[in-house]
């Protein structure tokens, strides 16, 4: 009696866990005229590193969920090709992709989790950044204008196990803090 007691039991737990509410879906554009920047320093020197933002290409379905002021994603993600960024100079290009290892990990998966309403004009995103096969969790405040959304987030590169380049003989150091900053203008048709 006992044993078919956990039983039951048992299913009941693992069928409550994975019930899961129904996802609304939405297509997702993302205009070029979008901006993705990641911005460093050295001792000497500041940089940006621009993305060439189309190459996000073609819409992306996505599913959410809401809970009160929450949104949660099923698969919201951006992939950005690792070297789709610019830094205006090719050596500097070439710094940049041989840091990030873009032979080996080709791509920078950026997955929005979770959204959380403050305002109409402000958020906090849930993010997960994966580059250079690690993967590290942000929050990050969002603000909303329209259809745009622009924030900015702070990076140690030495999170996801990179090492910061030191060039010339070691006089020039590359810090290991970068900042991502973006302003990306969407198009949403909600289905």
């Amino acid at each position: 009696m006992k044993t078919l007691l956990t039983s039951i039991l048992s299913v009941i737990f693992c069928t409550c866990i994975t019930a899961q509410k129904d996802f609304d879906k939405a297509i997702v554009k993302i205009s070029p005229k979008s901006e993705l920047v990641i911005a460093g320093s050295t001792n000497v020197n500041k940089f940006n590193c621009r993305f060439n933002t189309e190459l996000i290409g073609a819409p992306k379905n996505l599913e959410f969920t809401t809970d009160g002021d929450n949104l949660y994603f099923k698969s919201l993600a951006l992939h950005l090709e690792t070297r789709g960024f610019d830094c205006g100079h090719r050596k500097m290009n070439d710094d940049l992709w041989d840091l990030l290892q873009a032979q080996k990990y080709p791509e920078i998966v950026i997955s929005v989790n979770r959204i959380k309403i403050i305002s109409e004009s402000y958020a906090k995103a849930y993010i997960t950044v994966q580059m250079a096969g690690q993967s590290n969790k942000y929050s990050l405040p969002v603000k909303i204008d329209g259809k745009t959304y622009s924030g900015r987030f702070e990076m140690n590169i030495r999170d996801f196990g990179l090492e910061p380049p030191v060039k010339a003989l070691g006089l020039i150091e590359v810090n290991e803090m970068i900042e991502v900053n973006f302003n990306l203008q969407t198009l949403v048709d909600i289905l």
